[in-house]
């Protein structure tokens, strides 16, 4: 449901569906042991599809939310496995019954060359299933530190933007995909006392919340101010060759003076729309001229005056840290903290205990 009536869109909705759906076929295995054991010959090997399935799937549904300009589509080489998956699946559904039986609830293996190869074949698809997982999950952190850039070339505080819990999001996919792994590798070669299954399903129900979670924040979006070509390309987009050297200086002037000036900082909902229109320039000509001119990212640049300002403050010892950070225009404390520290190399409380003996 939540996934089916949320607000995603496009794509994203699609590949929500897709995981929720994997993950529930996953987690209702027990359930159709305990109480529909005579298809469970035909539904093991349905597992193995889903867990080939998931790894792209997760990857994708990621990706449409982090992606602006155009939606994420999976490639041919995503349903490689999940397509031998299915024919292996389609090869155990065809064995008796009995053979069924002996390999899926008896674990033991019946004679015969068929299902030495399905058993076999099983065992190269588990170990392509991990080495994949690997894969996707070093380009979805890729996705997400992307992400986490682009939020940061856009706003001065990142808080309400859920990049604190983005961090919780990656752990849980790292700890789950790396349990599963080891849990699927024990149980195909012996090791089975080192499986905890309640472990995998409770991590799976960790990782659902948090897909719930993220399912509701919506990417950083292109102004839509901007006017756009006749083939739906923004103008914008050729603004950075026409920014000659004397235009960039002058607006690097304007820019220090917004800060020094205008103490546009202490605005804790600074955008980069904001300044942009603040200083009467396009946003993508902020940004090459913060990069090219200043040498800094908008967000380091906004906390670099932030910084300054609390220093005095933090100085007088007079106000609380949590105070000092919402004056100087941060809208938390935890935020202030990570940049002070990126910035001085210690705290604002050991700043100010420094400062004041």
């Amino acid at each position: 449901m939540s996934a089916l009536r949320g607000p995603q869109q496009g794509h994203a909705r699609f590949y929500l569906t897709v995981v929720f759906g994997v993950f529930g076929g996953i987690v209702l295995t027990p359930l159709v042991f305990a109480f529909a054991p005579s298809i469970y010959g035909f539904y093991l090997p349905v597992i193995l599809v889903l867990l080939l399935i998931l790894p792209p799937a997760v990857f994708y549904y990621i990706a449409a939310k982090t992606t602006e300009l155009r939606s994420a589509t999976m490639q041919w080489r995503d349903f490689v496995l999940p397509i031998a998956a299915g024919v292996l699946m389609i090869g155990y559904w065809l064995q008796p019954a009995y053979a069924k039986t002996a390999m899926f609830v008896a674990g033991e293996l019946p004679p015969g060359i068929v299902t030495s190869t399905l058993v076999l074949a099983t065992f190269v698809l588990i170990f392509c299933w991990v080495a994949s997982s690997c894969i996707y999950l070093a380009a979805t952190l890729k996705r997400l530190h992307a992400y986490r850039s682009r939020l940061q070339s856009l706003y001065s505080n990142l808080d309400d933007h859920e990049l604190r819990w983005l961090d919780w999001f990656v752990a849980s996919l790292i700890t789950l995909w790396f349990v599963a792994a080891v849990s699927f590798i024990a149980e195909n070669t012996g090791l089975d006392q080192l499986v905890v299954e309640e472990l995998v399903y409770g991590l799976i129900a960790c990782f659902l919340l948090f897909v719930m979670a993220f399912a509701s924040i919506d990417p950083p979006q292109k102004d839509k101010t901007q006017p756009a070509s006749a083939d739906g390309v923004h103008e914008a987009k050729y603004a950075r060759s026409a920014l000659t050297e004397a235009h960039a200086e002058q607006l690097a002037s304007r820019i220090k003076a917004a800060m020094e000036h205008d103490a546009l900082y202490l605005d804790p909902n600074l955008s980069l729309q904001k300044l942009s229109r603040h200083v009467g320039a396009l946003p993508n000509q902020i940004s090459q001229t913060l990069n090219e001119q200043i040498g800094a990212t908008f967000f380091d640049y906004i906390a670099h005056h932030r910084i300054k300002a609390a220093k005095p403050l933090l100085r007088e010892g007079a106000a609380s840290t949590l105070s000092v950070s919402l004056d100087v225009g941060f809208n938390s404390r935890s935020t202030f903290y990570k940049a002070f520290k990126r910035e001085t190399g210690m705290t604002p409380r050991a700043f100010r205990n420094a400062t004041t003996q």
